[in-house]
């Protein structure tokens, strides 16, 4: 009872279009022409105006509009299926689309008079171990949804999630304005959904057994899957260490945010001085505190130095900056009744 309750609840192949539709349909949207262009003009339009006025909703009708997920899938399509003669054409139109998009949006991001990146750019800059599982499943939602006898919304979900003209827009960014750093990296991010995105639709090519070309050699399975592992460790290494890193960062920051504001709210502040700004830089082991309010004496900074080892400080210097501007003190003793904030801390 259990097996056939999984076989109903995860059977994908009972709705599933027959071998013949599911391979016109996946070829048809990889021609390059006519409509298809002007579309991928207009998204890469879209995107880089987005990214450059720092709008998500514009951003994201890009995704919607982009065809660039099509030719992706035919080649994991084609692979599968060993089809030659529709990998080339794949691989092909999917380079020219690329193309487009870097000069396109090169040429927009050389004439707009807003030079500045913004933080929707800056986000397309950071690539981790994340955005390999979002390309992953978000092309095994894509292959699974485009082979169903009834369409859903899956395919703009996945056009949103793996986000492919974005990262492109952003080396046409890098390259305008000769920022390296944008370029590779914008490069690597859409590296990984492409790459990830074939991967998947490779593995569901094979999982709903989809017809075969006639003709197929064990060698050329042999080829396919050592480019893949060779593949997904080249691509995988580099987003995993910086996903280690950023975590880590992460966490020593938080850290020291909450070691701060324990020590400044406990040990520093009180009745009638407060600190307006704590600034701490874990590099040179330095600590500064702008203070409002009445002045402590040096004995008092003193004793207040000899707690910081208790908060993990020990080896910090610690500098006392003093205003007894009682009516600024007056001014921010509502704003900060309850102590210092993550936001009054900065590290430098």
């Amino acid at each position: 009872m259990i097996d056939d309750l999984k076989k109903s609840l995860f059977d994908i192949r009972s709705d599933q279009m027959d071998a013949e539709a599911i391979h016109e349909s996946i070829v048809s949207g990889v021609r390059l022409k006519g409509a298809t262009l002007i579309i991928l003009f207009c998204a890469i339009i879209v995107a880089s105006v987005g990214l450059n006025t720092n709008s998500t909703a514009v951003i994201i009708g890009a995704m919607l509009i982009s065809p660039l997920m099509n030719p992706i899938i035919t080649v994991g399509y084609s692979i599968a299926t060993y089809d030659g003669i529709l990998l080339r054409n794949a691989m092909i139109k999917f380079a020219i689309q690329i193309a487009i998009a870097v000069v396109g949006s090169t040429i927009y991001f050389s004439l707009t008079p807003i030079h500045e990146p913004t933080s929707e750019l800056i986000a397309r800059t950071g690539p981790s171990f994340f955005d390999m599982l979002i390309a992953f499943f978000g092309g095994s939602a894509g292959i699974i949804g485009i082979t169903r006898k009834e369409k859903s919304n899956v395919i703009p979900g996945v056009a949103i999630a793996t986000a492919l003209m974005p990262p492109m827009c952003t080396v046409g960014y890098g390259i305008a304005n000769g920022n390296i750093d944008f370029i590779f990296s914008a490069a690597y991010l859409f590296a990984i959904n492409a790459f990830f995105i074939i991967v998947a639709t490779f593995a569901f090519c094979k999982l709903l057994q989809l017809k075969q070309a006639d003709v197929v050699k064990a060698r050329y399975n042999k080829i396919i899957k050592r480019v893949i592992v060779i593949g997904v460790i080249l691509i995988t290494i580099p987003a995993a260490v910086t996903a280690v890193y950023v975590s880590a960062t992460s966490i020593q920051e938080k850290h020291i945010y909450s070691s701060v504001e324990s020590f400044v709210n406990n040990e520093v502040n009180s009745a009638s001085t407060t600190t307006m700004r704590a600034t701490i830089d874990p590099n040179k082991k330095y600590i500064r505190l702008d203070l409002i309010g009445d002045m402590y004496t040096e004995k008092e900074i003193d004793k207040i130095r000899q707690t910081m080892e208790a908060y993990g400080f020990d080896d910090y210097y610690l500098e006392v900056v003093q205003d007894i501007k009682t009516t600024l003190f007056h001014y921010f003793e509502n704003v900060n009744s309850g102590g210092i904030t993550e936001s009054e801390i900065v590290i430098e």
